[in-house]
């Protein structure tokens, strides 16, 4: 198996991917059987810090909120809000990116320019403002975050599929494909997307952890319609940053450990599935 000896090599990208199957396994299971209380206060260890830290305890080993909140249970279970927003964030805006690109690239001319230029109008809004902005028409809740997101953060997969195509269109196999009287649609799916997979791979997995700093971003204003989730745990403990300094930090360092997770196993996955990358 060449994907096992090569990442075999790489050091950093095994331990990424140890800590996504160990994230996934904790959102899975921890939540499901209740295996920790994220939710009820116990005011008796109220502000307690972690277990590295003089008066830490061993059964709160990332301290606790200022409701006495288990905070280690707080990120397992903001873990699952951000993981399911970002997977289907990233899920909506790679099906509609490709499916722009394909069209713009397979077909060029006039639609290409049209939809190029559509494309162009909507980067020169900036994602975040409108995402802010159809929130604010929506009610506040972890699937319409996710939808929005993903309507809104297409543009990477669209240009990037397109300018692939505008390539691939040319080459010899698609040109004998089209001659021999193939239709459009056969083209597409048995010559064109198996050429394209790769890149979409590791735009998508590159784009999760983008997608997660996004939601946590906009989780930290109350739009995720929960409180259990990395953004509300980082908005809810700034006012104690003196005091409590612990509790917005463990959802921040999650953050920071993830997004940058998801961003060396992409970037691993680029390299791997690019021969002219490979050393």
């Amino acid at each position: 198996m060449t994907w096992w000896k090569e990442l075999r090599k790489n050091l950093m990208t095994q331990v990424a991917l140890v800590f996504i199957a160990l994230l996934i396994i904790l959102v899975v299971f921890v939540p499901t059987f209740g295996l920790l209380d994220a939710e009820s206060p116990n005011y008796i260890v109220r502000n307690l810090p972690p277990v590295f830290v003089n008066g830490g305890n061993w059964e709160y080993p990332l301290g606790t909120d200022y409701h006495g909140r288990n905070i280690l249970a707080r990120v397992i279970y903001g873990a699952r809000t951000s993981l399911f927003i970002a997977l289907v964030a990233v899920f909506l805006a790679t099906s509609l990116g490709v499916l722009i690109g394909l069209i713009a690239g397979f077909y060029g001319g006039l639609l290409d320019d049209l939809i190029m230029r559509g494309v162009d109008a909507f980067i020169s809004v900036p994602a975040i403002l409108l995402t802010i902005a159809m929130m604010t028409l929506l009610e506040p809740g972890t699937l319409n975050l996710a939808i929005v997101i993903g309507l809104t953060h297409w543009v990477w997969q669209a240009r990037t599929v397109r300018s692939k195509i505008l390539s691939l269109r040319e080459e010899p196999y698609i040109l004998a494909a089209k001659i021999s009287g193939a239709g459009d649609l056969w083209i597409i799916w048995k010559h064109i997307l198996p050429n394209i997979l790769a890149t979409i791979t590791v735009i998508a997995t590159t784009q999760i952890g983008w997608m997660i700093i996004i939601e946590s971003s906009l989780s930290f204003f109350g739009m995720s319609g929960s409180t259990l989730s990395w953004g509300w745990d980082i908005a809810a403990g700034r006012n104690y940053l003196s005091t409590g300094w612990w509790i917005s930090s463990m959802p921040g360092f999650a953050i920071l450990i993830t997004v940058m997770s998801f961003n060396i196993l992409g970037d691993w996955m680029r390299d791997f599935m690019d021969p002219f990358l490979r050393t």
